[in-house]
């Protein structure tokens, strides 16, 4: 299994954990590979067993069976999925798809549970995630209970720009369906909301392509704050996780905040 050892020590967020460990775990572990598109699992049904992420990106998402979809989370390189199912037995609480090519390692549930309770690196990386699991979720309830779309939006142009902090030319990787699902919109939401950025003079809308045009007032509006006024010092924002704050344009433009 020397290809597994050496995609886990590629792996950012599972720093630190030792060889002999890691060549215990992948080498009861199935490398599997997914088209752009294809599902991975789904919601309601039992895990396979806990899905890292190791080329590619994974769309999580909550449905309700019909048409709505709310995104939970976009699983990059690092990142793994299925640890708290994978320990409580239960079934999928979401469902996942393939963004573009894809690759995952799975890991079953019974090595991993029996590694956990005989190394406290293992315990310890995966008290780590399902600890980042839980503010990421709490953060992404404060954003849709309190956060405008407008806002959420500009925040999502941020988070883009942050990758590249010397840029002010953002580029989605994703459709502007995919990105409202991010943010718990509508397709037409979502566009309202790039126009009224535009409006502003915040940004200029090329989408897929969006060019910042004043990055500091951006950034108050992300943050709840109409351009030009003064904002609190805080921690810094980002949708992972979803910023929480209130809008001011909760009254003045309620059309915008209806997700």
């Amino acid at each position: 299994m020397r290809q597994a050892v050496a995609s886990l020590e590629e792996i950012s967020s599972l720093p630190g954990l030792p060889a002999a460990e890691a060549r215990e775990l992948f080498a009861v572990s199935e490398l599997r590979r997914y088209r752009d598109g294809d599902p991975v699992f789904t919601q309601g049904v039992a895990m396979p067993g806990v899905l890292v992420v190791v080329r590619g990106t994974l769309k999580v998402f909550q449905t309700d069976g019909r048409s709505k979809v709310q995104v939970i989370d976009l699983l990059h390189p690092g990142a793994c999925v299925g640890v708290d199912e994978a320990f409580d037995g239960g079934l999928a609480a979401s469902g996942a798809e393939a963004l573009g090519e894809t690759e995952c390692w799975l890991i079953p549930p019974a090595p991993l549970k029996r590694m956990a309770s005989s190394s406290p690196a293992v315990a310890m990386w995966l008290g780590e995630h399902l600890a980042g699991k839980i503010r990421h979720l709490l953060s992404l309830v404060e954003a849709l209970s309190l956060h405008s779309v407008p806002e959420r939006v500009a925040q999502i142009i941020l988070d883009y720009q942050g990758r590249n902090p010397g840029r002010c030319l953002v580029e989605f990787r994703e459709t502007q369906e995919d990105s409202a699902q991010r943010i718990g919109a509508s397709r037409e939401a979502f566009s309202r909301a790039l126009r009224l950025l535009a409006d502003l003079g915040l940004i200029k809308n090329m989408f897929p392509a969006v060019r910042i045009l004043d990055l500091q007032e951006l950034r108050r509006y992300a943050g709840g704050f109409a351009p030009g006024t003064r904002a609190a010092a805080r921690a810094p924002l980002s949708l992972t996780p979803f910023p929480p704050r209130i809008s001011y344009l909760r009254q003045a433009e309620p059309a915008l905040s209806e997700a």
